[in-house]
């Protein structure tokens, strides 16, 4: 049993203290602020009576459990502590400042951790006696439910107090992942593309949110769209960590901040907290988008249905042919009806480069053999009585369609690739593992897939010849190929073992 210490009563800080003595430490929690020591410990007294009255807890262990909290009124009550969590504001200046106070009062031997999202390690611990004890060790929120813990190393910490705090994270019942001090981290570094990308495409004009989100969850199985994401953190607080991110990369174009956003910011469209973001709270049903260009739904779906092929879009022709449709492989040169998964390039740049003029592109999704919806695009070439076609044959087959504009790497096409790309580079600079990297994105965010799973089961090569193609199209380096991505796709390497 331990003697942890926790400065902040806040969300986090009073989460954590939760997670602690629910693992029988004994938890000493410190905020200089009454009414928040008295509010956090009302929430932790609130948490235990709910797991009461599920079950998951008799009363004698609820009452036992907050036994094991102690609410101190001074920091220096803390001595006597094996590890103290720092879980206060995200400020390096006044977080240097309480790590400097606190050692001066605990033991040379106990570990100090932050639970910042953000902030780097190393920065943190240059001024302190005993660089080496301080480790990030970032919870989620809510930190009692989250199983994800982010254990990351300065350029200083021992791999002694990580081995330390990977180890005591796991007897607290959590899934801990450990990195490399990186702006972001793991998780926040990840998933500025799932941000990113959808802001591109709504300042394209390509898609409203609404479809967006819609799209993002029903073929790509994510549990909330970009949208609603921002809309629920809040869209000054991830504004804010792509802009951390974006200073502390030096200012790589693929954290840039969307115009986008900053707009909805300085109109004070913040999301739910004030009660207008993306959406307008509470939120409507919209319809979907399922008609052509012209509004006109066609019906018509005599003739047989190109398809060109690659490993996604098999079990597409073989859903198609099932339903009772003649499907061809196409490759080039055919007017033909052709529908081919995005590859980066425009409908209407592929079209000219492939000579198939009835070029109709789909988006990405988990898996085009179950997928209820599949989001689409066509070229400028292409006939109205073709899209009416393929329309007319996808929803007779069961789809739900879903239609965007021409947009270069269509929604989800482009997110799962820079995803991938993303997590790519961490394991290319030795921050963390392709199984850490796995791991945090889908306890942490809840992604379907993790990005190098999910970029394995695509293909490396096909990741690669995306971006390349965006690269091609934007003239911008934000869609530059991992180096690490480079290699394996030309090498046959997968990032969870051999292709074969």
């Amino acid at each position: 049993m331990l003697t942890v210490g926790v400065v902040g009563a806040g969300t986090m800080g009073s989460g954590i203290a939760q997670v602690a003595i629910a693992a029988g430490e004994n938890v000493k929690l410190f905020d200089p602020f009454p009414e928040t020591i008295e509010r956090g410990r009302s929430m932790i007294d609130k948490n235990l009576n709910f797991l009461v009255s599920k079950g998951k807890l008799t009363a004698e262990e609820s009452t036992q459990t907050l036994a094991r909290l102690e609410v101190v009124d001074s920091i220096e009550d803390l001595v006597g502590c094996d590890l103290v969590i720092e879980a206060i504001i995200e400020n390096e200046s006044i977080k240097k400042e309480l790590f400097r106070n606190l050692e001066t009062i605990i033991s040379s031997d106990a570990i100090l951790a932050t639970n910042t999202s953000s902030i780097s390690i190393t920065a943190l611990s240059n001024e302190l006696n005993h660089p080496e004890r301080l480790v990030g060790m970032h919870f989620f929120n809510p930190a009692p439910r989250m199983k994800l813990v982010e254990v990351i190393r300065g350029l200083r910490t021992s791999e002694k107090s990580i081995d330390d705090i990977v180890e005591l994270s796991k007897r607290w019942g959590k899934a801990p992942v450990t990195a490399n001090s990186t702006p972001g981290f793991i998780v926040n570094r990840v998933a500025r593309p799932f941000y990113g990308e959808a802001l591109r495409v709504l300042m394209e004009k390509g898609i409203d949110h609404s479809s967006l989100d819609r799209v993002v969850r029903e073929c790509g199985g994510f549990p909330l769209g970009p949208c609603q994401l921002m809309d629920l953190i809040g869209l000054d607080v991830n504004l804010s960590v792509t802009q951390t991110v974006y200073e502390a990369t030096a200012y790589d174009p693929r954290y840039a901040p969307s115009l986008l956003q900053q707009e909805l910011v300085r109109a004070g469209k913040l999301g739910r907290k004030t009660g207008e973001g993306f959406y307008t709270y509470p939120v409507e049903t919209t319809k979907d988008q399922v008609c052509d260009k012209n509004g006109e739904q066609v019906t018509s779906d005599n003739g047989p249905v190109g398809i060109v092929l690659n490993r996604l879009t098999e079990s597409l022709k073989s859903r198609l042919f099932d339903s009772g449709y003649q499907v061809i492989e196409s490759t080039s040169s055919t007017d033909i009806p052709t529908i081919a998964m995005s590859d980066g390039r425009t409908a209407t740049q592929r079209s000219h480069d492939e000579s198939i003029k009835n070029l109709i592109l789909i988006d990405l999704c988990v898996d085009f053999k179950t997928t209820k919806r599949l989001a689409l695009t066509h070229s400028a070439q292409c006939t109205q009585e073709a899209l009416g076609h393929i329309l007319s044959v996808l929803q007779k087959t069961g789809f739900l369609v879903t239609v965007m504009r021409d947009i270069a790497g269509m929604i989800l096409t482009r997110t799962v690739a820079m995803l991938a790309n993303e997590a790519a580079d961490l394991v290319h600079q030795e921050v963390t593992s392709p199984k850490d990297v796995d791991m945090a994105m889908t306890l942490g965010t809840g992604y379907p897939l993790g990005p190098l799973s999910w970029a394995d089961k695509i293909g490396l090569e096909t990741i690669s010849e995306i971006l390349t193609n965006l690269c091609a199209h934007y003239g911008s380096a934000r869609y530059r190929v991992s180096p690490i991505l480079q290699r394996k796709s030309t090498s046959n390497e997968l990032f969870h073992g051999i292709d074969k």
